[in-house]
């Protein structure tokens, strides 16, 4: 997917980009990427996490697991460096976890619209030798006029200290073009909101991180 992602690319829409459970036959994408100064586990371990939205995500504050990922949660099932995190999956959004979000397309507004999801993918990829992690989920069911998955990336600098952020969402049926038309300036704010926070997120995660190691050393 990050091969057709420019880096550094503000929220837009795009011809379809093909997802992991569907493919290719999209209708619509809207994608973005940016570069953050941390660690791939790092930044996927915050959207991984229901716990952390408040403190970050504007555009969705609230997440909720309905069912947790397939009892008992194998380290084996997830990246290496994402291990630790089947120890709770009544908190993390791990493979098959079926959640919901609230999503405020108004931030300054106390009223949000649910879209129940599940996660469809979670796992380790290389490109180009470099190591990085990916995250899909999808809408539930498969209406015919609609439905949507959206894959993220983070591809780790050379150095190991950071990454670059890929996003896209793709929606299928003929409902789309409403979607674009009525909900797309809200989606673009929505897309926005969440990679800047989330790179806020990251980096300052991962200064602390640093600031703890370095005094530890002296």
């Amino acid at each position: 997917m990050a091969a057709e992602i420019p880096l550094n690319t503000a929220p837009r829409f795009v011809t379809p980009v093909a997802t992991p459970t569907y493919g290719a036959g999209g209708s619509a994408s809207i994608i973005c990427s940016t570069h953050i100064a941390a660690p791939p586990a790092t930044v996927a371990g915050i959207i991984l996490d229901t716990t952390t939205y408040p403190s970050w995500n504007k555009w969705i504050p609230k997440v909720a697991i309905d069912s947790p990922a397939p009892s008992p949660a194998s380290s084996s099932d997830l990246p290496s460096s994402l291990a630790h995190l089947a120890s709770n999956p009544a908190q993390h959004l791990l493979l098959n976890a079926g959640f919901h979000f609230e999503v405020h397309t108004n931030p300054e507004s106390p009223s949000f619209q649910r879209t129940d999801l599940v996660v469809s993918v979670l796992e380790e990829f290389e490109r180009n030798g470099r190591k990085g992690i990916r995250v899909s989920w999808k809408t539930k069911g498969d209406p015919w006029y609609l439905r949507a998955e959206r894959t993220q990336e983070f591809l780790a600098t050379e150095d190991g200290m950071g990454c670059d952020y890929f996003s896209s969402e793709t929606f299928f049926g003929p409902v789309t073009w409403a979607i674009k038309m009525f909900l797309g300036g809200q989606l673009k704010v929505g897309f926005t909101l969440w990679m800047e926070g989330l790179k806020e997120e990251a980096e300052k995660r991962a200064k602390g991180v640093a600031k703890s190691e370095g005094e530890e050393s002296l």
